[in-house]
């Protein structure tokens, strides 16, 4: 059920950067999950995160979903919120610190790195444009932002049927300013087996 990492669950791996930042965590999980694995997942986070407030609880059928139910879930709880992906587990404590401090000083942000690659625009199987690189970015997480403005972004996108990719498309759609940080190039998102290969880097 889980991908792994030097034998560990890689949404533990990521977990592990961010308990020196935080108490209160919130973990969606996939609806197909069997109750004996939530159990599992219950376990181990309950050993990892010894000392925090952590809950798992059930995602959506979509990433908007199940994002939208774990701000529902923090409602009341806190200021703000870092959205992060667990197949991320390659960043690294400085990056979350960057983030936080921008959040906390201007309400939202999001990590960026360049794109390097020449982008086309295809229709039909053919090249219709070349996009300027140089105003192009590639957006990482973790992601944060002020809760209420956030919740109440994604409430609305939900309403509105409006799918975004990430957090910060969402406070863009509703006219809010969001803060580039500096990503990192090893942020990478786990989405093919090979990505596992990827060497690990220094947690500080």
């Amino acid at each position: 059920q889980f991908r792994l990492l030097h034998g560990e669950p890689l949404y533990l791996v990521a977990l592990r950067k961010f308990l020196p930042f935080t108490r209160r965590i919130v973990i969606a999980v996939p609806e197909s999950w069997t109750v004996p694995v939530r159990e599992e997942v219950s376990r181990l986070l309950e050993a990892c995160a010894r000392g925090s407030e952590a809950e798992i609880i059930q995602g959506g059928a979509s990433r908007p979903e199940s994002v939208l139910k774990g701000l529902r879930c923090l409602q009341g709880q806190c200021s703000h919120v870092i959205v992060h992906d667990a197949v991320r587990p390659f960043l690294t404590r400085d990056l979350i610190s960057r983030v936080i401090r921008a959040t906390l000083e201007y309400g939202a942000a999001v990590p960026l790195e360049p794109v390097i690659d020449t982008i086309k625009v295809v229709r039909d199987h053919i090249v219709v444009d070349t996009l300027d690189r140089n105003i192009l970015w590639r957006a990482q997480t973790p992601q944060g932002s002020e809760l209420e403005q956030l919740l109440e972004a994604s409430e609305k996108a939900w309403e509105e049927g409006f799918a975004a990719t990430d957090e910060s498309a969402l406070l863009e759609r509703a006219g809010l300013e969001v803060r580039a940080v500096e990503g990192e190039n090893a942020n990478i998102k786990i989405t093919w087996k090979e990505d596992l290969a990827w060497r690990d880097v220094d947690e500080t």
